[in-house]
């Protein structure tokens, strides 16, 4: 069993993945809606310490010996990202992802319909999570690609002139934001 400190401690390394991974399940909402999947995922990222603790009959040691080892660090992540994995696979087993969904291909008309109105939960958890992680401009950025998924190309490259544009800023300085957004995305967490 884990104290409320060592939760806390996994809580404040690994949050914020454990908040990406939640949001990359996806599927039927009814079976894996964003709720479930955190309480899945810290569920799992509970079972990490007792399974490492219990690896090599217990030559890791207890929790407080091996917190903070690369070892530990690397072993966590890759049990939450194959819960999302195994997750996701049941999930599609589960439920024909295409039932109920049309072209975009064929209907452009639903890619560019846009609902003003449309305060989705997750995004405000996301960008509030963000605000720790993200400085200055970088949010805004952030905000007009979701926003505006037109701006993200087919190759998934962004169209950083039209970006720019949209955020007011020059050209360089919107690309070297984008890459300040993406190595902090992927380091932070």
């Amino acid at each position: 069993m884990l104290s409320n400190e060592q939760w806390n401690k996994i809580d404040k390394k690994y949050g914020k993945l454990m908040y990406k991974i939640s949001h990359q399940i996806s599927g039927d909402t009814a079976i894996a809606a964003f709720d479930d999947n955190l309480q899945d995922i810290r569920l799992a990222a509970m079972e990490a310490v007792i399974g490492f603790e219990k690896q090599n009959d217990g030559a890791n040691g207890k929790f407080d010996e091996f917190w903070g080892s690369k070892g530990f660090d690397q072993y966590i992540k890759t049990v939450l990202w194959n819960h999302k994995n195994s997750k996701g696979k049941n999930i599609s087993k589960r439920y024909h992802i295409n039932r109920d969904t049309v072209s975009a291909n064929e209907n452009q008309e639903v890619i560019m319909m846009q609902d003003e109105k449309s305060n989705s939960n997750d995004l405000t958890h996301f960008f509030d999570e963000m605000r720790d992680v993200l400085e200055g401009s970088q949010a805004d950025i952030l905000r007009e690609l979701v926003k505006s998924p037109d701006l993200i190309r087919k190759n998934g490259k962004v169209n950083v002139h039209s970006l720019a544009r949209k955020v007011g800023e020059t050209v360089y300085e919107t690309k070297k934001q984008l890459d300040i957004i993406a190595w902090r995305l992927s380091n932070e967490l």
